[in-house]
């Protein structure tokens, strides 16, 4: 054999040697992105503001937000979506995608196709374009559960989760049956239920109540059914002391609850049937007047059991047994019995604390008894209470009141302390050994002194046209409002039935922005738009897409928008300001520009890993990316944010045993222990440089060998 053979021979041999090396390193030396926490857990506070959170916490007032401080990693202020609504902000938050990717563009939104006064819902998530982190999670095997968050509808995900449980109890409604109810004897009282007493009889076992001097009944209906009421006199004074409620038939050994004037029932768990259907519903009651002339029996948002709110009927079951027959399913503040005076301001904030119990204890159930990597749960309360509540803590507004300051500021308080209550329950109820607490806020609010209507604005400039009965002609109206700061033109071939043709697109859109520019406050003559964009120019805000307005606005702090058309019936002229009414419209809003600091959010996390420290001001769309890096997985599909700076270097110690045979008889067992620091800023991992190596040697190996082989 020949030199060159023999060499040719021997380097297609070390190629084979060098392929098998390589391949066996991809295998063996692949590095999985690193975990930094077995488990996450993510807080959702509707609307908690970044300037008042700090302050409470450093009073002492907010624990769980304090512990964060303390002990783990908070953002001087999160910058959420534009606009900064609810939403939009949790879409963004949920993706790591600005709503011109996740196409959630308002609470409610328009998009091509419907009439321009038509929307879809927000909260939907099968309108969602872009990928959750709780289908992510899913994708890596890893088991997320959802308790509330908007988007996380069940059945939008149901074809693309194997694992999650998903819930969303605003999801659980059963038209009309489910909305609050006031019964009443006074029929001054707006909007409530009025029914009337007559002397009592028929009635069995009523020694269950106690002695009785005089006693009145009355019905109301419960979906089908009928619920009776028996209203007793027990010491003679003339006013009523007992209230019992019992469905069905007249016997008080069957009621429901029996209550005092001023005292709630606990969630009275029964079964209502309705067209036919049985539902299991369990609201609750406070006898707020028992008197006859004045009789006030107030029911709660009443939440079936039934319905497509959950995915996972075994687990929904389980929550329903230990902790709504215990809590209600109240998921919001009733602001309704506020406005209507059903209900005075203390019955409200006590339906404020029913909300934040309910979603307090199914998280901390969720916690316990469920297996997890990932956790998300919320609380609207705050954003409750500040609707109704913030403005009338601040001096600047023109309704101002310093004899009831105090009480209205302490019932922004009180909303503060417990929502954080949830998370100190978290905080407390996790191994922060495994467990990361994340904490977030979806905007802020400012105070409100007046409401815009902005279809009205429209109609000035000539761009809503009205018939002789003063209602919309939507074949002559160029624009409209739909509400979320943004106006879409009725454009033809875009808009169902649109009047606007594709060449005066511009012309309009230009009126539109005229029209918006020239509104002065007729008391401060200040303008009242401090951003007029075009859709093209919107789209460094996050805001773009088909579901994008073709005019969008922020309004300066002090005022909200409003898509009410309102015309002075003598002038004709259109009527653009109305004063916000303490009780009777929000004193609060947002939805506007979120770089103003009363919109500024919050953003904490502590547990394994996590720096102690504080960051500057970040984005919203960092947050799902932050998640799927801790988690060590990849991020949402659709996200464009960067994972935050607060994660140490991760340090990893494993031990490798290799066994040697020393003799025929005796074997050496030796373990080596290698400790290295990683971070996600490593680009290049064990592998790929085997493999770099591997490829150079092979190209090495080949010109060898045809070197080699050439005659010579």
């Amino acid at each position: 054999m020949t030199v060159s053979r023999y060499l040719f021979i021997l380097s297609i041999i070390i190629m084979i040697i060098l392929s098998a090396v390589t391949i066996s390193s991809y295998g063996q030396g692949f590095v999985e992105k690193p975990r930094y926490a077995e488990r996450v857990i993510l807080l959702s506070i509707d609307a908690m503001r970044a300037d008042l959170a700090f302050q409470l916490a450093e009073e002492g007032k907010l624990p769980g937000f304090k512990y964060l401080i303390d002990h783990g990693v908070v953002a001087q202020g999160m910058i959420v979506s534009f606009p900064s609504a609810t939403a939009v902000s949790h879409a963004v938050i949920s993706t790591g995608a600005p709503p011109g990717i996740t196409g959630i563009t308002g609470n409610s939104f328009h998009e091509p196709g419907l009439k321009v006064y038509e929307k879809l819902p927000g909260f939907n998530g099968a309108y969602l374009r872009a990928e959750p982190i709780w289908v992510t999670a899913d994708k890596n095997g890893l088991k997320a559960i959802v308790a509330s968050f908007p988007q996380s509808t069940p059945s939008a995900w149901e074809d693309k989760v194997t694992k999650a449980d998903l819930f969303n109890p605003y999801d659980a409604f059963l038209w009309p049956v489910s909305y609050s109810t006031l019964y009443t004897t006074n029929t001054s009282i707006p909007r409530a239920t009025v029914i009337s007493f007559t002397e009592a009889s028929g009635w069995a076992n009523i020694d269950v109540i106690g002695s009785v001097v005089e006693a009145y009944e009355s019905s109301i209906s419960m979906g089908d059914d009928t619920w009776y009421l028996y209203l007793a006199e027990l010491d003679g004074d003339g006013h009523p002391d007992k209230l019992a409620i019992v469905p069905g038939e007249k016997d008080l050994s069957k009621a429901l609850t029996i209550l005092s004037e001023g005292e709630w029932s606990q969630p009275l768990n029964t079964t209502i049937t309705y067209n036919g259907e049985t539902y299991i519903i369990a609201p609750l009651f406070k006898a707020i007047d028992l008197s006859l002339t004045n009789f006030k029996l107030y029911r709660s948002l009443t939440r079936p059991y039934n319905g497509n709110w959950f995915n996972n009927e075994t687990l929904a079951w389980l929550v329903w047994n230990n902790v709504v027959v215990r809590t209600g399913m109240i998921t919001d503040g009733d602001y309704y019995a506020l406005v209507n005076e059903w209900i005075d301001t203390d019955t409200y904030m006590e339906t404020v604390n029913l909300t934040n119990t309910f979603f307090k204890e199914f998280t901390l159930y969720l916690i316990k008894n469920t297996n997890w990597n990932l956790i998300l749960t919320y609380t609207p309360i705050v954003d409750n209470v500040y609707h109704q509540f913030l403005g009338l803590t601040d001096p600047n507004m023109p309704y101002y009141d310093p004899d009831e300051a105090d009480k209205y500021r302490e019932y922004v308080e009180e909303a503060m302390i417990w929502a954080d209550s949830i998370l100190k329950a978290i905080i407390d109820n996790v191994d922060l050994e495994d467990t990361v607490v994340m904490v977030v806020s979806d905007h802020g609010q400012w105070s409100v002194k007046k409401m815009v209507y902005v279809n009205s604005i429209l109609y000035q400039a000539g761009l809503i046209a009205v018939d002789d009965n003063g209602d919309i002609d939507w074949s002559n109206t160029k624009a409209y409002y739909i509400g979320y700061n943004q106006i879409f033109v009725n454009l033809q071939g875009r808009e169902e039935d649109g009047v606007v043709p594709p060449d005066e697109y511009d012309t309009v859109v230009a009126q539109i922005m005229d029209a918006l520019a020239s509104v002065r406050d007729p008391d401060t003559g200040e303008p009242v738009f401090s951003l007029i964009l075009r859709k093209e120019e919107a789209e460094p805000y996050g805001l773009f897409g088909d579901r994008a307005g073709d005019v969008i606005f922020s309004l300066r702090p002090g005022y909200a928008s409003s898509t009410g058309l309102s015309i002075d019936q003598d002038t004709g002229e259109a009527i653009i300001f109305s004063d916000a009414v303490p009780l009777k419209t929000i004193t609060a809003t947002h939805a506007d520009y979120p770089y103003y600091p009363q919109l500024i959010a919050i953003f904490g996390a502590v547990g394994p890993n996590i720096v102690h420290g504080r960051l500057g001001y970040i984005k919203s769309t960092s947050i799902a990316p932050t998640i799927s890096t801790i988690l060590g997985i990849e991020p949402p599909a659709n996200a464009t944010g960067n994972p935050l700076p607060i994660l140490e270097p991760l340090v990893i110690t494993t031990t490798e045993t290799v066994t040697e045979t020393q003799t025929e008889t005796e074997t050496k067992t030796v373990s080596f222990t290698t400790t290295h620091t990683t971070t996600e800023t490593v680009a290049v991992t064990d592998w790929t440089i085997t493999a770099i190596i591997g490829i150079i040697l092979l190209i090495i190996g080949l010109a060898i060998g045809i070197l080699y082989k050439r005659p010579s």
